[in-house]
């Protein structure tokens, strides 16, 4: 029992971690690769009032209908083409309640919302122009993205790397200590952000600014120095 408990006391005595005793540096950077987008995503619906919740209904999905048809005979496939928002409510006369003036319903609204990618951008803004002419009243959120960016986001990782050990170095320099090894890397989140340039207007069509993408990564590294 005695020579259990002496061996347990030399155990917890041993360091736990050869790294006990480093001073260490940590650093955080971000890398950046602009892009010229290849496609857009945008928001397009028909928002109908009616007197009564069936015809406001029926009157949005006729108009509906010509505004999905377009999109087809465009060249946009149906698995771009996702429902984002679908209803139907009243209108009131009045938003506040008395005794003497009660609330009534003055009509119904019907709305149907799809969310479009277009994969092609020079077709974006001659789509544009065409889904106001067939009856879409509602077109917004217009939205510039790539279609792959893994090999960009590899990019701006790299240079996240690159950039961590430049500003490393910097602050050992002006601390006097000497930089050692990497001891651990540490992906951050990252996020893809929008950067506007100006772009041509199209010709007969909507005018579009499609600028650049910035794929963005985050990464943390740590250093031992001495």
């Amino acid at each position: 029992m005695f020579r259990l408990l002496f061996s347990l006391i030399l155990v917890l005595a041993t360091p736990v971690s050869a790294q006990d005793g480093l001073r260490v540096l940590t650093m955080s950077a971000t890398g950046q690769v602009a892009v010229a987008p290849d496609m857009a995503t945008v928001s397009v619906g028909v928002e109908v009032e009616a007197p009564t919740a069936d015809r406001a209904l029926r009157l949005n999905s006729a108009r509906m209908k010509e505004v999905l048809a377009l999109l087809g005979e465009r060249g946009i496939a149906d698995k771009d083409l996702q429902t984002v928002q679908f209803d139907v409510h009243p209108q009131w006369n009045n938003q506040k309640t008395s005794y003497d003036q009660p609330l009534e319903i003055t009509g119904f609204i019907a709305t149907n919302v799809v969310q479009v990618r277009i994969r092609q951008l020079d077709l974006l803004g001659p789509v544009l122009d065409a889904l106001t002419k067939s009856g879409a009243n509602r077109i917004q959120g217009v939205r510039f993205s790539v279609t792959n960016p893994g090999p960009y986001l590899d990019q701006a990782r790299a240079a996240a790397v690159h950039e961590a050990i430049r500003k490393a170095g910097i602050y050992a320099d002006a601390a006097g200590v000497t930089l050692g090894a990497i001891l651990s890397i540490a992906e951050d989140s990252q996020t893809n952000a929008p950067m506007f340039r100006t772009a041509a207007a199209m010709a007969d069509a909507v005018p579009i600014a499609e600028g650049e993408v910035t794929i963005t990564a985050s990464a943390t590294l740590r250093f031992a120095f001495e």
